[in-house]
């Protein structure tokens, strides 16, 4: 029989696999900015732009206005800002994410199996009214139609409540909408959160042409007041949930940067190279960390294979802490939230298509 030859992408993977112990001692973690920059693997760099919290917002969106910076070593054009954001600020994210993303025109990984309402999985399942209102599931003439493959397990095949499907909820698509059979934009266009594509731009700008990022591991040379959001995907991980290496390469603009926001559970991510051969090296990213993968490292391998149980921090996992947020009354009660950000990661990311 013939060995099986495993590129060193799928190793690394493995390597993280769920069930077992992780290892983290040769993991990139910047949680302590103060020791990060010792760490050989990366290199603390300057921002030469502000981050400014868009006039839009009621309340305060980053900390400070040029947090720390990093670049990573042989990964050119890959820059991480750990958690430049407010506890307040973060909280919104995740309301944001939960409850007006996954609304239509957005469409879920759901929708191809069920007739969605209006409101989002998150507000139906936090109400009392509406919580055991089984939500109805489409024909499998209807699933057909939307290019997909017909689901094996039998909750796709018939009504489901709410709360049910929220802990199957994977993703939902922002602005133009992506065909993960096709991998291409083809489903028509929605507008991109407004509030969302301002605080992305803001991110954008403030990593333009760092100071101090002369070399080779710095590779973005994109103005980002060009930058617009125009379309997204906000991923939800559960803590079995991981995601297999891949490189975005479908958007026809791939000199602005990807720029990824971390709610919730810290997870390992890895970034490889232009093939699944090159060695990835392993970060761990934290609730609040923000990733923009610029110039070479858009075409990058990458990649989530675990999610970190018990790591959400305090003032997301407190069923009290968001009670005196600005935009409390627009939402449910934290409680709710607490609960799911407990034991979930969320992802959302941006990026520029034309």
């Amino acid at each position: 029989m013939s060995q099986v030859i495993q590129t060193a992408f799928r190793k690394a993977e493995k390597k993280y696999k769920r069930g077992q112990a992780p290892d983290l001692d040769n993991a990139v973690d910047l949680e302590n900015t103060a020791t990060a920059a010792a760490n050989e693997a990366v290199r603390a760099i300057q921002l030469a732009h502000d981050l400014e919290t868009p006039a839009t917002l009621p309340f305060r969106l980053f900390r400070q206005k040029r947090p720390p910076a990093f670049v990573l070593r042989g990964h050119p054009g890959l820059l991480l800002i750990p958690n430049p954001f407010t506890d307040e600020a973060q909280r919104w994210l995740a309301r944001k994410c939960l409850c007006d993303c996954p609304r239509p025109p957005n469409r879920t990984n759901l929708d191809a199996f069920f007739d969605m309402p209006p409101e989002s999985l998150f507000a139906l399942a936090s109400s009392a009214t509406t919580c055991s209102q089984p939500i109805a599931n489409r024909s499998q003439a209807d699933i057909l139609k939307a290019d997909v493959t017909l689901p094996k397990d039998k909750v796709y095949t018939q009504p489901a409540q709410p709360s049910s499907l929220l802990e199957r909820q994977r993703w939902c698509t922002l602005g133009m909408q992506y065909n993960w059979t096709t991998k291409e934009y083809d489903r028509g266009s929605s507008p991109f959160d407004q509030s969302l594509d301002c605080v992305m731009r803001a991110i954008a700008i403030a990593i333009t042409r760092p100071d101090g990022a002369s070399g080779p591991d710095t590779d973005n040379k994109y103005d980002g007041n060009s930058f617009a959001s125009e379309a997204g995907i906000v991923n939800y991980y559960d803590e079995r949930a991981a995601m297999a290496g891949h490189v975005d390469k479908t958007e026809e603009k791939m000199d602005a940067p990807l720029i990824s926001l971390s709610i919730g559970l810290s997870c390992v991510f890895l970034i490889g190279g232009a093939t699944r051969d090159a060695e990835p090296t392993p970060i761990v990213l934290r609730s609040g960390d923000v990733l923009a993968m610029c110039g070479k490292s858009r075409m990058a391998y990458h990649g989530v294979p675990l999610v970190l149980a018990g790591t959400a921090p305090e003032f997301l996992s407190n069923p009290s802490a968001g009670a005196g947020d600005v935009v409390a009354a627009m939402y449910p009660e934290w409680h709710y939230f607490a609960s799911y950000m407990t034991q979930h990661r969320i992802n959302c990311n941006a990026r520029k298509c034309s």
